[in-house]
C-alpha cells in the first residue's frame, strides 16, 4: 500500500481500565520465537470457523489481525479461492509467513507491534478490507480505541465488518489487567465499548455471539472441565469517510 493517511482518533477513550500487565518487558522479546501452535481448543476453533463461513462473503478481501500460522477460516473456501485475499498481520514474521490462508490467496504480511504503535498506516490502505478478524488478541491491546479507530478506518464503509473473538485463555503476562479481572460476559461488553470509543461502527447492530458468556459455560471452563468458552463480538462499519 502506498498512500499514508492521518490516523483517526477515536471518539472516546475507557478512563476507567486498567491498563497495566503483570510483565512490562518488551513484546518483541516475548513474541520473538514463533509459537506455531493453537491459542483456543478444538470446540473454540470449530465454533470461530463456522461464524466466518456464515458472515464473510465472496470475494471478500480480509486482514486477519493479531495473527499466527493459521487463520481458521473455512479450509473448503481458502482452498478453492472463495475469498479473495487474506492478509495477515502479527508480532512474528516465520509464523505470518507460514500461514496457509495467506499463502493460498496471496496475502500480505505485515509485522507490527500495535502497542508501540496503533495503527495500520503505512501497511493499509484506507477502506480497503471488506473484513477484519482478530482471534484472541483484544486482551494485549494497550489502546484499543485507537487500534478499532484503525480498524474503522481501513475498512469499506457500510459494508465492512469486524469480528473480534476471545475466550478465557490467554498469555496471563501479557494481557491487561482490566481485561483479566473481568468475566466473560463483561468482556464481551468491553470490547463493544472499544468499538463505540473507536468510532465508525454502527451501534444498533452490534451483536455478541456464543455461548461462552453463560453463566454454566463460565462455571465448567473454571473447573475446568467445560473447554474454552466461545465469544465473538461482530461490528459492521457504518457510512463515515
Amino acid at each position: 500500500p502506498s498512500s499514508s493517511p492521518p490516523r483517526p482518533q477515536p471518539i472516546g477513550r475507557l478512563t476507567s481500565l486498567d491498563r497495566s500487565k503483570s510483565d512490562p518487558t518488551t513484546d518483541h522479546a516475548f513474541y520473538a520465537r514463533p509459537n506455531l501452535v493453537t491459542h483456543a481448543d478444538d470446540a473454540f476453533l470449530a465454533q470461530l470457523t463456522a461464524l466466518y463461513d456464515e458472515l464473510l462473503p465472496k470475494d471478500a478481501v480480509i486482514l486477519d489481525m493479531m495473527s499466527s500460522h493459521v487463520s481458521h477460516l473455512p479450509q473448503h473456501k481458502v482452498d478453492s479461492k472463495y475469498y479473495r485475499r487474506v492478509d495477515v498481520h502479527g508480532m512474528n514474521e516465520e509464523e505470518l509467513t507460514a500461514n496457509g490462508a495467506r499463502k493460498t490467496t496471496g496475502g500480505h504480511a505485515f509485522v507490527r507491534n500495535l502497542n508501540d504503535n496503533p495503527s495500520f498506516v503505512g501497511l493499509a490502505d484506507t477502506g480497503i478490507y471488506d473484513c477484519v478478524l482478530c482471534c484472541v488478541g483484544a486482551q494485549y491491546l494497550e489502546e484499543p480505541e485507537q487500534v478499532f479507530a484503525e480498524v474503522a478506518r481501513i475498512l469499506k464503509p457500510t459494508t465492512g465488518l469486524c469480528i473480534v473473538s476471545f475466550t478465557n485463555r490467554f498469555f496471563y503476562q501479557k494481557a491487561l489487567v482490566g481485561w483479566m479481572e473481568r468475566g466473560m460476559r463483561e468482556r464481551s461488553r468491553l470490547v463493544t465499548d472499544y468499538l463505540r470509543a473507536a468510532g465508525g461502527f454502527r451501534e444498533e447492530e452490534m451483536e455478541v455471539r456464543g455461548e461462552g458468556i453463560g453463566t454454566i459455560a463460565q462455571l465448567l471452563s473454571m473447573g475446568g472441565v467445560g473447554g474454552d468458552p466461545f465469544v465473538a463480538v461482530a461490528a459492521r462499519r457504518d457510512e463515515s469517510i
